[in-house]
């Protein structure tokens, strides 16, 4: 998909720690290039303004905050000027249950302000208190969608974040 919108040939790393995440990876498609990296401890090991795009989906809330920031830093670094970085992560902090998330704990928490004094634009969804009860029924989802845009007014109330920055 990402080939055919922007017409020309495109390379997709995937960064993971865990070893069967990144056997999967490369199993489930020969476009995706695995590489090991405990962001928690390592630089991304790619060059200055490698990517167009750069994308991190809810991991950065499972990095301590100073390593947190350092990825921030760290996806600004690898990608070009005039190309984009993009997260999403729960917003503020969401205590994980240790039998259920063994060592992927969450170890901080993310918010508005944290994204917005680094430049990015910020948009919340969601509401807060459905997400993570559980199962989740149609009920839930609806008042899920409902309360976007009153989250976006309100942001302690919303689920999530999604980041993102132009580099300049």
């Amino acid at each position: 998909m990402l080939a055919a919108i922007v017409a020309r040939p495109v390379e997709v790393i995937g960064l993971d720690v865990y070893e069967p995440n990144l056997r999967t990876l490369s199993e489930i498609s020969k476009i995706y290039k695995p590489v090991k990296v405990d962001l928690e401890k390592e630089p991304i090991p790619l060059s200055d303004g490698f990517a167009d795009l750069t994308i991190c989906i809810e991991v950065i809330e499972h990095l301590s905050k100073q390593a947190g920031h350092r990825l921030l830093s760290e996806m600004e670094r690898i990608t070009r000027k005039g190309g984009y970085v993009y997260l999403t992560t729960p917003n503020g902090w969401h205590p994980t249950k240790s039998e259920r998330c063994g060592p992927l704990q969450h170890r901080s928490g993310w918010t508005v302000q944290d994204f917005a004094e680094r430049g990015y634009l910020v948009k919340i969804y969601g509401f807060r208190p459905v997400i993570g009860r559980g199962k989740i029924n149609k009920l839930y989802l609806l008042a899920d969608y409902i309360w976007t845009p009153v989250a976006r007014i309100i942001p302690e109330t919303g689920f999530g974040l999604e980041a993102w920055k132009k580099i300049t």
